[in-house]
């Protein structure tokens, strides 16, 4: 579905009020304004509401941390998230996996932002440097 232009700039509008001043989205405005919208069905809604929830995907999506290590950690990652916390600010949502195809070592993903430290990772890379 196209959105046209006035749609999108009604969405960021909408989504810009919906965002607290650490940069987080509030969901209580959140859900006042998809229901302002849905009750009193402004022309284009369908395509304002669909914009704004890409939008907050979007914003949830940039604030989720997922932690990969080959070996189990002992505190299941909360050293690794509390140092990511005091670097990147408060994630919305952690999650913690042991991945043996690792190898050994961590990846780390925020968002779009992947550090990989594993053993895998680095073979790969040295992999394609040595293909070139």
């Amino acid at each position: 579905m196209k959105i046209d232009r006035q749609s999108r700039q009604s969405a960021k509008k909408y989504f810009r009020a919906c965002r607290n001043t650490d940069g987080s989205v509030d969901e209580r405005n959140i859900r006042e304004i998809v229901h302002l919208l849905v009750e009193q069905k402004p022309r284009n809604y369908i395509a304002v509401l669909t914009h704004l929830v890409r939008l907050v995907e979007l914003a949830l999506e940039e604030s989720t941390v997922r932690v990969e290590s080959a070996t189990p950690l002992a505190d299941r990652g909360a050293s690794v998230f509390a140092d990511l916390e005091r670097t990147y600010g408060p994630a919305s949502r952690t999650s913690y996996e042991q991945n043996p195809a690792l190898l050994g070592g961590l990846r780390i993903r925020r968002g779009n932002n992947i550090w990989d430290g594993s053993l895998s990772g680095r073979l790969d890379r040295l992999q394609q440097t040595l293909s070139k």
